[in-house]
């Protein structure tokens, strides 16, 4: 089988994830190819046994230039003729909708707000292309729902996001300065809060720190910044861009997640998945995940965080039992393998109807 993965940008994150264990999981027995815009830094761990082809330079924005992208896109699908094209993020699920056969297309929706609220004026072109997709698929219940309620709904189809079991690994390769200083924070801190994230909009950096100043007895800890942050509180630890970023959650003793939407975060599934409580932004398809048992979903109030945060962490026993679920959690719902056997059913069932 011949598959594209086509996606906007190619930056460290959740959609990049997705598609990068897609890639591990069915390159063995199929021919992969990754389309993407930028330098490709989130394929640079995944040897060679797949074809990259960058499309243009780093550019979420929506400009004239993107009639140039449509048009390599119509260049690629008559060289290589992919029985299976398979788009993420709002641009490129436009775009490869226009290009390529409808019979032919999965787009995976990695979380819905994103159109419905953050960019609105793009609902219209959803709407119009609702049909242009074999499959369309949302990564929560959340999505699904929200989708029907804009009327998009015949051809749409739910597939959690999966987690690989990171936990577990033996040859994980962490960064020598990250780690020294992780252990430096770890012995200067009782316990440690970690969120993984880029810095934006989205993303409620600024919660983040009111909660940190609210708890300077603990160390609260940021992966994913892409610049420098200054003036911060002298609790707050940017650490920066890494690869294999959720490994460090060996040093966490709870994750949280401020953020104005989402689909389903994976890093929200990849702290499950090393048995780390959460309390993250009841947004997107957070509320299915966290239940109480796990972790917390919760309004973006700095008052509610704290408060959550001071009763996982200040107990022991409390923390002990919440880890416990947070890793079962993961196990029944969330691993790797559930999400690619919903994927590799679609891609299956593509092959199967054009084969006809």
């Amino acid at each position: 089988m011949k598959i594209f993965q086509i996606i906007t940008v190619s930056e460290y994150g959740g959609a990049q994830t997705i598609v990068s264990n897609l890639i591990k999981s069915l390159s063995s027995e199929n021919e992969l190819f990754v389309l993407y815009g930028g330098d490709g830094e989130a394929w640079n761990a995944l040897g060679s046994g797949f074809t990259k082809i960058k499309l243009n330079n780093h550019r979420k924005e929506v400009s004239w230039r993107d009639i140039g992208l449509l048009l390599k896109l119509f260049y690629y699908r008559f060289k290589y003729r992919p029985d299976v094209v398979h788009l993420h993020s709002s641009k490129m699920g436009v775009l490869g909708r226009i290009a390529f056969s409808r019979k032919r297309i999965v787009y995976t929706v990695h979380g819905f707000d994103s159109i419905r609220t953050a960019f609105r004026r793009f609902l219209i072109i959803e709407k119009a292309l609702k049909n242009k997709a074999y499959r369309i698929v949302g990564v929560s219940q959340y999505d699904v729902d929200s989708m029907k309620e804009e009327g998009i709904s015949e051809n749409v189809e739910r597939i959690y996001n999966g987690a690989v079991d990171q936990s577990l690994s033996l040859d994980t390769k962490l960064q020598d300065h990250l780690v020294e200083k992780l252990s430096e924070i770890k012995r200067s801190y009782p316990r440690i809060v970690m969120c993984i994230s880029r810095i934006s909009k989205q993303k409620k950096f600024d919660l983040f720190l009111d909660i940190a100043k609210r708890m300077p007895q603990y160390a609260f800890v940021w992966i994913g910044n892409k610049n420098k942050v200054l003036d911060t509180p002298d609790n707050v630890f940017c650490l920066g861009e890494a690869q294999s970023a959720c490994s460090y959650l060996m040093y966490a003793d709870m994750f949280v997640l401020p953020s104005n939407y989402e689909g389903l975060p994976m890093s929200l599934l990849e702290a499950l998945a090393y048995g780390v409580p959460v309390v993250a932004s009841a947004v997107g398809g957070v509320t299915e995940v966290l239940t109480g048992e796990n972790g917390f979903a919760v309004n973006n109030d700095v008052d509610i965080f704290e408060e959550k945060i001071r009763y996982i962490l200040s107990d022991p026993d409390v923390l002990k039992s919440m880890s416990v679920s947070a890793r079962q959690s993961y196990l029944t719902n969330f691993t790797i393998e559930k999400m690619i056997d919903g994927y590799k059913s679609i891609f299956d069932t593509i092959c199967t109807n054009n084969k006809r």
